[in-house]
């Protein structure tokens, strides 16, 4: 009696995608994790601090604008984070195009997470409140209800956080590529972005203002409806920045 080892044929290979979607897969899926729990924590802050407003005076102003900064700056540190990664997703395989190209889609597509989710709060805040007599106004006109200029604030907040998140990643690279004291002498230009986006991304005067609305009226600049356009090219040029500076990138002796 003989014993046969029948050999099985080898599975075919698992297709892994192109090299920028594993970047972005990767990076995505851990910035959503961590903005899941900072999404629950702003939420349960702001009916913390209605409650305790409540107690004091009838609220006549929305919580939720509150939150703007804390998406715009939580997303840069979450970028932060990502670039680094960059250095781990390259050694495994990733190529430098792939992980930069991944990062900006990253930064694009959590600028609209926040940006939508702050809209939809507020939204959802204005009824809530008239339900309670109270009143969800904007901080520089309680008259105003925060919740009528949305749409608008929508487009603003995503060019604002997208501006942010894109120089999250300029100055993790800076600071990879240039070290800490070169890093830190170039942050006016690696955080240029996102500050310039702050001022300039509204036209003076408009609601929920931006920095704009206090500078001297030499320093103003109203493009009427092509605003957006400023925070745009910011975003494209710090973008190619990125990239450029990502595939030029050498690893550290201790991570080639």
């Amino acid at each position: 009696m003989s014993t046969k080892t029948v050999a099985r044929p080898a599975p075919e290979p698992q297709a892994l995608g192109p090299h920028w979607r594993r970047s972005f897969d990767l990076t995505m899926w851990m910035c959503l994790y961590v903005a899941k729990w900072f999404l629950l924590i702003m939420l349960v802050i702001g009916v913390g601090v209605a409650l305790v407003y409540r107690y004091n005076t009838v609220p006549e102003v929305s919580i939720v604008q509150f939150g703007q900064q804390a998406g715009l700056w939580f997303g840069f540190s979450m970028m932060i984070m990502c670039g680094v990664m960059t250095p781990t997703y390259i050694m495994n395989g990733i190529t430098r195009s792939g992980a930069a190209t991944g990062s900006l889609v990253t930064a694009a597509g959590l600028a609209a997470t926040f940006s939508m989710s702050l809209v939809l709060l507020l939204m959802l805040e204005r009824p809530l409140f008239g339900a309670l007599g109270w009143r969800a106004g904007l901080a520089d006109d309680p008259n105003e209800p925060a919740a009528g200029y949305a749409l608008p604030l929508l487009l603003f907040l995503f060019l604002l956080y997208w501006a942010g998140n894109v120089s999250g990643l300029l100055v993790h690279t800076a600071y990879y590529r240039l070290g800490g004291l070169l890093g830190t002498a170039a942050l006016p230009l690696t955080l240029a972005p996102v500050l310039l986006a702050a001022v300039y991304g509204t036209n003076a005067g408009t609601p929920w203002g931006t920095a704009q609305d206090i500078l001297p009226t030499a320093l103003s600049l109203d493009l009427g409806v092509w605003q957006p356009a400023l925070p745009l090219a910011l975003i494209i040029v710090a973008s190619a920045a990125h990239y450029r500076l990502t595939i030029t990138m050498a690893l550290a002796p201790k991570e080639a």
